[in-house]
């Protein structure tokens, strides 16, 4: 059977990122992946070192002539989110990624694609094999479990790093260079409930079909959560019925904006078609309400069987409604010098409750420190006072902008001699390696770039063909041509 991007250009590239795409390699099971990358290293006769995290460092000399130009870090992470439709049985520790081509874009069949952040390992294994590129001498830098709090770099010994410029190889905009992102952090809440039985017919009310998205890139959108809008449907539901709560699911990571959410309930029979009158009604409400932003929302009610079932008690699901309905989501701030980019927010990614024990994972991002400490003191305050218990987890730096950039400038003006327009320099409001980096090396001088891509974190998320090819070309480029 033949390769899916076997006739595409850079044929390196692509050959590559077909490679890593049938290695299993979501967050927390990389091994695999760097295994691959350790042995192309020895097989190329390049300096690697492999952390106990699994973190890579690849060393690659000067070309000749370069001896002297400062090193350079191209630096990605090996971690993919695996997000997938509903119906879908792919298991991401197990099935290689099913690669699709349409047109100009590069999908996966039903699940994330992984171009975030695979089209990094991807380049770099392409210029580290390929000794015919002129470029100072070069340290590959791919980190492990980026997409769950970046604890991989926060773990890399950074005495092995002296590098004075670094590539972040982990944005989806092409022509577009970040020098700033905001930091964060991971909220977990959970409170136990008194379990008691009832007896009655379960229903299962699904919230689905929503967009969802990138919690930090697309979170300014106004794009709703399905994990909220189920808070919202549960307390609407009391005014029709008297119901309990069985178990329910929504999302799979706390950084992606939440496409579906499952409950299910015991009701009477007598409150049956009500409930289902009343979904359809919300359907109707939150459609009008997200017209524009998020048009196929729907709130549905699946009759299943009447029985006995282990069902959370009336107080405890009255605490976990004035969570789900009292906890901020989305928007909490933007920057004041540039309303169109989100300062602070915060995203329920993860919300589970089975086995008598409910849990909501957040990601809270700012690029402000005390605001990000003061949104994570607000779900704490909540949680506790309800009863509940509160953790925190992976908590990283803000990339902060630098006025002065040797490498902004070199950018700069190589993609105006490629391409006759200028760059555009922003920051972001999702999390990036670069801040940690940043304080782990300092001096550092940073740029994040990279080709094209489309609903990452989502198993709709595609990568440019075209954008792929020229942002390797203008990386290329770019390594020619710093010297100093």
């Amino acid at each position: 059977m033949g390769r899916i991007l076997e006739n595409l250009q850079p044929y390196r590239v692509f050959y590559y990122f077909e490679e890593l795409c049938n290695i299993p390699h979501i967050s927390y099971h990389t091994e695999a992946l760097g295994d691959y990358c350790e042995k192309f290293a020895k097989d190329h006769n390049l300096e690697c070192f492999r952390d106990k995290l699994g973190n890579l460092i690849i060393n690659k000399p000067a070309a000749v002539g370069y001896e002297n130009a400062p090193t350079v870090i191209l630096q990605g992470h090996l971690d993919m989110v695996g997000a997938k439709r509903p119906e879908s049985t792919h298991n991401f520790l197990t099935d290689p990624i099913k690669l699709l081509v349409d047109g100009d874009w590069i999908k996966a069949e039903d699940t994330t694609l992984g171009a975030d952040d695979g089209v990094a390992v991807a380049y770099a294994l392409a210029i580290l094999e390929d000794n015919t590129l002129k470029h100072p001498p070069l340290q590959v830098v791919l980190t492990v479990d980026e997409e769950v709090g970046l604890g991989g770099a926060e773990g890399i010994d950074e005495s092995k790093l002296s590098a004075k410029y670094m590539i972040n190889l982990d944005s989806d905009d092409e022509g577009v260079f970040l020098t700033g992102s905001a930091g964060g952090l991971r909220s977990d809440v959970s409170i136990l409930a008194n379990m008691t039985e009832y007896e009655g017919t379960k229903v299962t009310i699904t919230v689905n079909n929503l967009i969802g998205g990138h919690s930090g890139a697309e979170i300014g959108t106004g794009r709703p959560s399905a994990n909220v809008l189920m808070g919202r449907v549960l307390l609407r539901l009391s005014e029709v019925s008297d119901y309990y709560i069985i178990s329910m699911a929504g999302g799979e990571v706390d950084n992606a904006i939440c496409r579906e959410c499952i409950a299910e309930i015991v009701v009477d029979k007598e409150d049956i078609k009500p409930i289902e009158e009343l979904c359809n009604k919300i359907t109707e409400e939150l459609r009008g309400e997200y017209r524009g932003i998020d048009d196929g929302i729907t709130v549905s009610a699946l009759i299943c069987e009447t029985g006995c079932y282990k069902v959370m008690d009336d107080i405890s699901r009255e605490k976990v409604l004035c969570l789900l309905r009292n906890l901020p989501y989305g928007v909490m701030a933007r920057n004041p010098e540039n309303v169109n980019l989100v300062e602070t927010s915060l995203n329920p990614g993860v919300l589970r409750f089975n086995e008598g024990v409910f849990k909501l994972g957040y990601s809270v991002r700012s690029s402000n420190t005390s605001a990000k400490r003061d949104l994570a003191d607000r779900i704490q305050y909540l949680t506790e006072f309800l009863g509940g218990i509160y953790e925190e987890s992976g908590d990283y730096a803000a990339w902060t902008y630098e006025p002065d950039s040797r490498l902004r400038d070199t950018i700069a003006r190589v993609y105006e001699e490629m391409y006759g327009s200028k760059p555009e320099f922003t920051t972001i409001h999702a999390g990036l390696e670069c801040g940690i980096f940043s304080e782990k090396l300092p001096g550092i001088d940073i740029v994040s770039y990279g080709p094209e891509s489309k609903d990452i974190h989502t198993f709709m998320e595609r990568l440019s063909i075209e954008s792929t090819r020229r942002t390797y070309e203008f990386t290329v480029k770019l390594l020619e041509s710093i010297r100093d």
